[in-house]
This record gives structure tokens, C-alpha cells and sequence, in this order.
């Protein structure tokens, strides 16, 4: 595989001495400021390098200037400027982190109430981002410290007492990330999680969907939870994730539940291994031969009885397509080089490899609908996976294979054109070498 070459960095343009300024001139607290806005540019730089998929938890907010020289909100003295004018909404947006002060504070909801109380009217967008972020930020420490607690019922109705002055903001993806953590940690109540449920905003994520759904199977009220799953399930939400989710464990053998779920489920795949015995047979022979001319080896199993390899899939609660049946017909897993294929004894127990495939298609940072693919094969990096997609989420369209090269997907037509570009790969590495 050919890489893109790095183009060399342009060599950095030496700078030149500033000339010396006269004593009296500048003031020594004007010559400071430079090291200021440099300690203060490091920590942005590390924001923007954060990868967009992980939710940052309240303790691990970068703030944008040095903790020690942020003003803390602490009382209603804070409330006015120096000269004695209390503070404007346009006074507090332009603060450093005004975050990071809220998360800091003593008391941070009633830093939010006060931030809140000092917009007037519609918020601007960076107040409402300032809001909303702080928000879902003081959710996360108090839902683990206490689900459902005062306080937790005070920052959920400060929030949607202002709501409507969110404008256009109230559903983006912050409002969502508010709701859903206000979801989580609301607890047994009723009331509120209607209102919670009554700000979601029409085109909602199947996330935040399934935490509507979560919150009221806590609350016990089963005609609403029956009503939302079925429409996260609408929405893309997949029936493993409520089973897996300790909220619906009370409604493990409720019949209504069951049948929401079974209905969502990837339907079986008939067995029709005959037909695609011998393509899968021919291009594996190919890619053993392409092995030997190069100097190395194959690894292959034993083959696999069909009665074998349908208790396996039962085990594991998954359908495999038909040529890797046949695959596993012919040989019981395969190694190539890094790259390793499941066998029978992976989807019936939790090896090395099975664990490693489960823990990459239901990790919190991988794609939607990637929990509902099987894994087929470790292609190499721990990011890279041959996997079958049953319902065409990842493919965005039919069903079939797919393989994951780090944060791309390869859309393959079946097992025989993945074992033909497994060959070309092979080819280009050892050839090279």
C-alpha cells in the first residue's frame, strides 16, 4: 500500500533581537504580557487537538488561559465591575473561560444561575454554547454523586426555565448532550423527564432517544418507555443496546419489550453454503500460492462441520454470511502475517481475539451502527477489522462487508474480493521487502 509522503515542515524564520527599549519607557507589567498570551495559546492548541467523539468529563477541561489567573465567581460582590456597573451578558462572554469559572466555582449552579440572570432576552450564540456547556459538564459529577438528588433537579429547571432564550442552539448538538445527561441523571421523576423529553428537538439522535427511553424505564412508566424505544429503534438505536443497558433489567421478561426488540433483530440468514464453496476455496488457493512464491506461509486450520459452525453463531447470537460459512468450511480460522481470521472457538468463547472484536464494534467511540456488525477478521491495527454488516449501516445501502482501516471504511463485495485484496496487500509488503 502506498503511503502519501510527509512534506518536509518549511524551515521556521529566524527572529530578530527586538531592539533594546529604554528603561522608562515601558512599564514592567506591559513587558509581562508576552508570556501571558503564550501560556495562555498552549492549552487552546491542546483543545483542538482533542478528538471530537470522546465527551469531555468536568474534571478534564482544558481551560483557555492559566487556572491561577481566571477570576473565580465566588459571591455577589463578583456580580459588578470595578467601577461599580453591574456586570452585562456582553461582560461575562468576553471573560476567559467562562466555563471553566462556572465549573470552578464553589457553589457552579449557582454560578450558572448568575451567569444566566445576566443575559437579557435571547442569548447570543456563544452565551447559549456557554450555558449549554456548562450544563452538561455539572450533570456528569452529580448524576454519579447522587442520581436524582436536589441538586441535580435544580441545575435540570434553571436550564429549562431559559431554555427558549437558547434560540436556535436549543438543538444543536450540546442541547442534546444536555438533555441526555439530564436524562441520566434525573432520576425517579416523572415530571421533569417529560419536560426533558418535550425540549428534545424534532429530528433528535437515536442516542439521545434511547436515554428518553432509558429515564423512563427508571421511572417505571412502561407505556412511555414502549413508546420511545420503538422510536430509538426507529431512529437507529439497536436492540443489543437495551439488552446490555442495566435501566431495562426490571423489564428483562416483559412481553411487550421482547417483542420490540425481536422485531428489530437482524433476521437469520437461510444456509446456502454450497454455492460459495469453491469461489472462497479458489481465492484462498491463490493467495497461498502468492504466499509460497514469496517466501512465506499461511496458517490453516482444520475445516469445521456445518452443524459446528451454526452452534457457534447461536452462542454468539449472530448470523454469518454464507461464504464464511464456507470459509469456515474449508479451513477453521486462518493467520496471515498480522492479520487473523475468527473461527468457531471465537464465537463460542471469550478468547484473546473474540474479546478485542467485541471491545472494537461496542467501544463508546466507534460509529453508529457499528455494534450490529460481526466481526470476521483482525486486519492488522487495532482499529482495523473485516466485519459483516448486516443491515447496510456502515455500507449505506444493502448488506455485506466492510473493513475498517483505521477511521475509513472499505466497502468489499463479499469474502472472495476481501481474501483478493488481501493478496494484493501481501504482495505489496513482502514484495517490497
Amino acid at each position: 500500500m502506498v503511503r502519501a509522503a510527509k512534506k518536509k515542515p518549511a524551515p521556521k524564520a529566524k527572529r530578530k533581537p527586538a531592539p533594546k527599549a529604554k528603561a522608562a519607557s515601558k512599564p514592567k507589567p506591559r513587558a509581562k504580557k508576552p508570556a501571558k498570551a503564550k501560556a495562555a495559546a498552549k492549552p487552546a492548541k491542546k483543545v483542538a487537538k482533542k478528538s471530537p467523539a470522546k465527551r469531555p468529563a468536568a474534571k478534564t477541561v482544558t481551560p483557555d488561559v492559566e487556572l491561577d489567573a481566571v477570576p473565580r465567581i465566588v459571591n455577589d460582590e463578583e456580580l459588578f465591575s470595578k467601577s461599580g456597573r453591574k456586570k452585562t451578558a456582553r461582560d461575562w462572554s468576553s471573560r476567559s473561560s467562562p466555563v471553566v469559572e462556572i465549573l470552578d466555582d464553589p457553589h457552579p449552579v449557582g454560578a450558572l444561575r448568575r451567569f444566566l440572570d445576566s443575559i437579557k432576552g435571547t442569548a447570543t450564540e456563544q452565551q447559549a454554547e456557554i450555558a449549554l456547556g456548562a450544563g452538561q459538564l455539572l450533570l456528569l459529577p452529580l448524576a454519579r454523586e447522587n442520581r436524582g438528588g436536589g441538586e441535580v433537579k435544580e441545575l435540570v429547571d434553571l436550564m429549562l426555565e431559559r431554555w427558549h432564550d437558547f434560540g436556535e442552539r436549543r438543538f444543536g448538538f450540546h442541547a442534546q448532550e444536555f438533555l441526555r445527561n439530564a436524562l441520566a441523571a434525573v432520576g425517579v421523576d416523572r415530571d421533569r423527564i417529560g419536560k426533558l423529553e418535550a425540549a428534545a428537538p424534532a429530528a433528535a439522535s437515536s442516542e439521545l432517544l434511547f436515554e428518553i427511553s432509558c429515564a423512563h424505564a427508571v421511572a417505571r412508566d412502561k407505556v412511555a418507555m414502549l413508546r420511545a424505544v420503538e422510536e430509538a429503534l426507529a431512529a437507529g438505536a439497536t436492540p443489543s443496546q437495551f439488552r446490555r443497558e442495566p435501566d431495562f433489567a426490571p423489564y428483562s421478561n416483559d412481553p411487550g419489550l421482547a417483542v420490540l426488540l425481536a422485531r428489530a433483530d437482524i433476521p437469520a440468514i437461510p444456509v446456502d453454503v454450497e454455492p460459495y464453496r469453491e469461489p472462497v476455496r479458489g481465492a484462498l488457493e491463490s493467495l497461498v500460492l502468492a504466499l509460497k512464491e514469496l517466501g512465506s506461509h499461511v496458517e490453516l486450520r482444520p475445516p469445521a462441520r456445518l452443524d459446528t459452525i451454526l452452534d457457534a453463531e447461536r452462542a454468539a447470537k449472530v448470523s454469518l454470511p454464507n461464504d464464511y460459512r464456507a470459509f469456515l468450511s474449508i479451513t477453521n480460522g486462518m493467520r496471515i502475517l498480522d492479520r487473523e481470521f475468527l473461527a468457531t472457538a471465537d464465537y463460542r468463547d471469550p478468547t484473546s481475539l473474540a474479546q478485542r472484536a467485541h471491545h472494537f464494534v461496542h467501544a463508546e467511540y466507534a460509529t453508529t451502527g457499528l455494534s450490529d456488525c460481526v466481526p470476521l477478521a483482525s486486519w492488522g491495527q487495532p482499529e482495523d477489522w473485516l466485519l459483516y454488516d448486516p443491515r447496510g449501516r456502515i455500507r449505506g445501502g444493502e448488506p455485506g462487508y466492510i473493513a475498517t482501516i483505521g477511521k475509513d471504511e472499505v466497502v468489499l463485495d463479499d469474502l472472495v474480493s476481501a481474501l483478493m485484496w488481501l493478496e494484493e496487500l501481501t504482495r505489496d509488503i513482502l514484495g517490497t521487502n
